[in-house]
């Protein structure tokens, strides 16, 4: 395991417990709309910050994560690929996979935030993206991801966005990536309908509130 990993996994990040999570509403894998549950207000009264080594391992608790699609003014969506077993990407259960979805873990720089969840995933867009603040014209709840059918994501729960942004040209930072393009939705539909990718099952189960989502086009 190289240095990069190592460093990472010290790191505290932000936890919750399933048992506040969960305490209104049946854990189910699905998308939960606003309308049922609002895990944004959940996470901003009960968080707690655990080093990740841990977190990964503790099945009483999810890491929340915001989960955003990246949209450009024609409606295109940011999509990537992550890189394979013999690159960069070091988490090996992700290797090779498509997703649509930029987000990362909650560290402590970002517990002062007004909305934890929204403004760390502004920051990672921003910041992976080298997307400017002046640039990002809206960031809209999509609704809350929960999948526990493996390990990555029995530990995670995902706040969907969509981030609406002026243009498509960014320059990627993000090192465990291969390759990225902006993709109409009917683009991405074909994608996963073809079986020639393995999407994330994250964004699989965003996609349809994604795909409402996206009718309204910016000038």
């Amino acid at each position: 395991m190289n240095q990069v990993i190592i460093d990472k996994m010290k790191r505290e990040v932000m936890v919750v417990k399933n048992d506040h999570l969960f305490a209104d509403i049946s854990r189910e894998d699905r998308f939960y709309s606003n309308d049922e549950i609002n895990i944004d207000e959940i996470v901003n009264k009960h968080y707690e910050f655990m080093v990740r080594w841990e977190a990964e391992d503790n099945r009483e608790y999810k890491q929340p994560i915001g989960y955003a699609a990246v949209v450009d003014t024609e409606n295109k969506v940011f999509v990537y690929k992550r890189g394979g077993k013999d690159s960069k990407a070091w988490e090996a259960r992700l290797h090779s996979k498509y997703a649509f979805g930029v987000g990362w873990h909650i560290e402590r720089e970002d517990e002062d935030s007004e909305n934890i969840l929204r403004d760390s995933m502004l920051r990672e867009v921003e910041e992976e993206l080298e997307i400017s603040p002046s640039d990002i014209m809206s960031s809209d709840p999509l609704g809350y991801i929960n999948f526990d059918s493996d390990d990555v994501s029995e530990v995670h729960i995902w706040a969907g966005y969509i981030v609406r942004v002026k243009h498509n040209n960014i320059s990627l930072l993000d090192w465990e990536l291969a390759s990225w393009e902006y993709m109409t939705i009917d683009q991405i539909e074909e994608l996963i309908s073809s079986g020639e990718c393995d999407l994330e099952s994250w964004s699989k189960i965003l996609f349809p509130s994604l795909k409402k989502a996206l009718p309204v086009s910016y000038t």
